[in-house]
Order: C-alpha cells, then structure tokens, then sequence
C-alpha cells in the first residue's frame, strides 16, 4: 500500500499495521461539511477523546476507567486512533451531516485490565464502523447512526502538559516517511525539564536541546549531543542522526491514546513515543555520580574518553572523586540551586594514555567554575556563571562494598602533614592486607611489613608495623614514601569502604590513606598451617622475622 507524507501514522507493533490518523476538519460542526472532507477548516490537528458511547441497552454509558478511546479524522478521508487496546484506521467520507466509515482495520493486542475493555473497544469500533452522521454542539463531537441516535460522544483531547514527562521511542518516519519502529535492542528516550529544556537518550549517545510549547506548537533548538560511536547494532548511528533531524523539525505535538507524536509543519507524523514512570529525582548529596559528558567549549560536548571513569560524591561539604587519572577533593556550599566548589586538590600521578591528562585538566577547570545544579531522574548537570551546561553525570552503577578483610588493598594516596595529597610514587606499589585473626600484611613500597589491629565497629586501630630492612635506592624518594606510610597506619582511628575504595582516617576524620581494591594480595607475610606466629620472608623466602 503506497502511503504519502500527509497519510502516515503508527506502525502497530502486534499486526505491523500502518494506522493513518491526521485532523478532524469539521470547521462548524459537521453541519458545515462538504462532500470534500478537506474543504472544511477551524478543528485541524485536534485529537477527539470518547466520553461516553450507546450500550447493548441503547443508554449512553462513559467509557471504562482507565481507558483512553480516541479518533482522529483528516482531510484525506482517513480516521484512526485507539479503541482502548487497540490501535485501529480507516477511511471516513462526509457528505454534509451524513458521514461513513469504511474499511475499518486494527491490532489483535489482548488486554485484561481494567475488566470488560475488550468488550468496550468491541463496541466502539461496531458504532464507529455504522455511523451515519455526526454534528459538533458545545466543543463535543457526536457520531450517531442510521436512526439519528447519538452512538458515540467525543471531548476535544487537549494538549497534555510536557513538563516533568518522560517517553520511549517507539517509531520515527524514515526517509520516504513510513513510520517504522526503532532498531530491535536500542533504547531512544525523552526527557521534558521543567525548566524549558529536554534531553535523554539518542540511542547512543546522550542529548540535550532547549524547547518552546505554545499551546500544541512544539520548537525544539537543535540538539547538541555526546561524541560516541556505536557500532551495535548495525543502523544505530544512522537511526540516532534521523531521531535528532525529527527533533529540530517538530512543528506540533499531540497525545493519542497515552502516546506522545510529534509532527512537521505539514501535519506529518514524525516521531511517536510511549509513556514511561518518570525516575524519580536522586538526592544531589550522598549519590555516588560517575560522569558522562562534558563541555568542550561554546556548544560542543564530548563524551568520556573509553576505559576512563571520572566520578564525584558531594557530602557534608565536601566532594570527592577520580578525575580519571588522579584522585581530587574539594569543598561545596549550596543556596537552593546554587552551586559553588573550591579548594579543589588532586594526587599528582601521571597517566600516559593520550588524552587522559588534558580530560582531566578540563574536568577540574570546569569542576571549580560551576555556579548551578539540577538533579533530573537519575542525572546530575552542572552549570557555569553564564548558565552553559558544562559537566553531566549519571549515577554510578552500584558497587557491592569490598569486606575490609580478606580483601587486597593497593594504596593509591596518602596524607602530608595533614593537608596535602599525594599520589603513590610512579613505579612503587603499596599493598595492604586485613586478616581475619587481627592482621595487617602488605608491602611498603621496598620492604614488607606487618602489624596487629583491633576494629571496633566502624573504629580501627593499628599497632606500629615491623618490617624487613632493606633499602631501596630507586625510584627516588621511595624510603621516605615507606617510612611516612608506615607512621600513618599507627595513626589510623577509622575506616569505610566505598565499593571497590578503603579510606583510613584519624581520630579529626581526615581521611589518611586511600586504597582501592587489588586483584590479589601483595604482602610477604606467611601464616603457618598450625595458626602460629606470622613469619615475614625476605626475597629469597628466609623467615626474618615473626609476629
């Protein structure tokens, strides 16, 4: 069947039935029609909502709670809509007062709520199918039959409110303006802020656009987006590309039957969207943000380099993250949305993956330059003085905490003089480990150490370490990083483990020591099989001491 641009509505997911809907032109009732249904203006574009229809006793009864009965009607003699639980189409033609349907076509979904909806959209479509004329009184279209007994009653569907929604895509016009579904395994998603703006999901990478609703009529600016390439599956890049063209087209919106359509300037159906639950707004404080994209200047975004992670937690005060290389803090205070990051530090360790050291410069300059917040669902965007959006994160996937024993510990950062942060010195490797029995094993960076410890709840306490005694001359400054690592250990007060992180603190709550969770435990310690004295080996595996 050869459809053009004005024609085009719906592919019905279950029967893969193309539903044509457009306008009901019937300019002063139906009383005002012609034998051309296109000749007749003043209701174009308005969707016609059921209220109540003649039951098998002949009494008008309103539709069924929860259900949504619709009809639209176009200038090219096409009417479709929902019946319910089905998407239907047809033709119509309109010859005066007297109007007829024809050829009346719908999907073979099977819906059990609310009760006796099946028999409902029976009904409506069996009424619609006879209707013999129909006239427009007080805003309220009324189709009646053969007898001039009013069958099925009509209230105009306004446009619904955007602000606050959030949509899935479910089919976008393609280049010859057939409405096919999106690419099996992809996920387009729509997002309405309450503040004028939308964005979401292109299916690859994320988006975001400032937006206009007067009355029906939809602007939405052009779409400024990640930088991602995906190639699975295949189609996807080209899809995202015509998804985001039909966002800058849109002219007008309507809902119809809970689905959400956009349209051309033309009346022509883009893009149609189905209703999701909103995600309800996370706290801004306390959740764990793992970023996503940032501003690269002016417009342009980029996403995240691959096989970084740069994240960031904003808690009494203070924030804490990776900036992808070098783990950073700072301080934050709040005023409602307003924003402010300062004393901003970071460990001082240098990635040689290009282009990580110039992401996380960016980042940090970004980072201490933002003015504003706001939390949408499960997203967190950052803005600067000039009200730019410049930094987006989503929530980070949940870690399951590592257990504090049991567990190898690498050190990634420690404390100077209470202050400053330093990274592990390039080329050296701390490790600790917790035993169950009340021990701390682990390498220093040249030597092996060991000590006892006692927890109390969230309270931990290390004895001073003993250790081997060698000396290593190389890298430089390793023996100074050994002995201010073993010093900090005897003034650990606490600890907590943050997913795969352990931070030791003091008795102030500065945080001494950040580890992060190592594939398998470094430290030289050996425990007998008869549970006796730990022995420390040396290199070439002689004990020279005991614990």
């Amino acid at each position: 069947m050869a459809l053009n641009r004005r024609n085009r509505s719906h592919i019905l997911a279950t029967a893969s039935l193309l539903v044509i809907t457009a306008a009901c032109i019937i300019a002063a009732g139906c009383t005002a029609g012609t034998s051309a249904p296109g000749a007749v203006s003043g209701l174009n574009g308005v969707t016609w909502s059921l209220d109540s229809y003649l039951d098998e006793n002949d009494t008008l009864i309103p539709v069924l709670s929860g259900t949504e009965v619709s009809a639209r009607f176009d200038d090219d003699g096409k009417v479709g809509g929902s019946a319910g639980c089905n998407y239907y189409g047809g033709n119509y033609s309109l010859d005066g007062t007297d109007l007829s349907v024809s050829s009346l076509v719908q999907t073979l979904k099977l819906c059990t709520e609310p009760e006796g909806i099946m028999d409902q959209e029976a009904r409506f479509m069996e009424l619609l199918g006879s209707a013999a004329g129909c006239r427009i009184e007080d805003e309220r279209l009324i189709l009646t039959d053969a007898d001039g007994t009013d069958v099925l009653v009509f209230t105009k569907e306004e446009p619904a409110e955007l602000a606050g929604t959030s949509w899935e895509l479910a089919t976008l016009s393609d280049e010859n303006g057939a409405m096919i579904p999106v690419l099996a395994g992809t996920n387009v998603t729509l997002v309405f802020g309450a503040d004028g703006g939308l964005g979401g999901s292109a299916g690859c990478n994320s988006y975001g656009a400032d937006c206009t609703v007067d009355g029906a009529n939809l602007t939405i600016e052009p779409p400024i987006r990640t930088e991602m390439y995906c190639s699975e599956p295949p189609g996807l890049m080209d899809q995202e590309d015509r998804y985001l063209a039909h966002l800058t087209n849109t002219s007008s919106y309507r809902t119809e039957g809970g689905r959400l359509i956009f349209t051309d300037h033309e009346g022509a159906d883009l893009l149609v969207f189905e209703p999701v639950a909103p995600t309800p707004d996370l706290p801004f404080t306390g959740t764990d943000w793992v970023l996503e994209a940032y501003s690269t200047g002016g417009d342009a975004v980029s996403s995240v380099l691959a096989g970084t992670t740069i994240t960031a937690n904003f808690a009494d005060g203070n924030v804490t993250g990776n900036a992808g290389c070098n783990h950073y803090g700072g301080q934050y205070s709040l005023d409602g949305a307003t924003l402010s990051v300062s004393s901003v530090y970071s460990t001082l360790m240098y990635c040689e993956t290009p282009g990580v050291m110039e992401q996380e410069g960016r980042f940090m300059g970004l980072l201490a330059n933002v003015s504003s917040y706001r939390v949408e669902g499960d997203r967190l965007i950052l803005t600067d003085t000039e009200g730019t959006d410049v930094l987006f994160f989503v929530q980070a996937p949940e870690v399951p905490p590592a257990p504090l024993t049991g567990t190898g510990w690498t050190l990634e950062s420690y404390s100077l003089n209470g202050e400053a942060i330093s990274s592990v010195i390039a080329g050296t490797t701390i490790t600790a480990e917790f035993s169950p029995d009340g021990n701390v094993t682990g390498n220093a960076g040249c030597n092996s150490y060991g000590a006892g410890y006692v927890l109390d709840g969230a309270n931990l306490t290390i004895e001073p370490p003993i250790s081997t005694k060698m000396y290593c001359n190389e890298p430089e400054g390793v023996m100074e990083q050994e002995n201010t690592y073993l010093n900090l250990l005897s003034s650990v007060s606490s600890y907590r483990v943050e997913g795969n992180r352990l931070s030791l603190a003091n008795e102030a709550g500065t945080d001494l020591l950040t580890f992060v969770q190592a594939p398998s435990s470094e430290g030289r310690w050996m425990s007998p099989p008869d549970g006796g004295d730990y022995d420390l080996l040396d290199e070439d595996g002689n004990v020279v001491a005991s614990y």
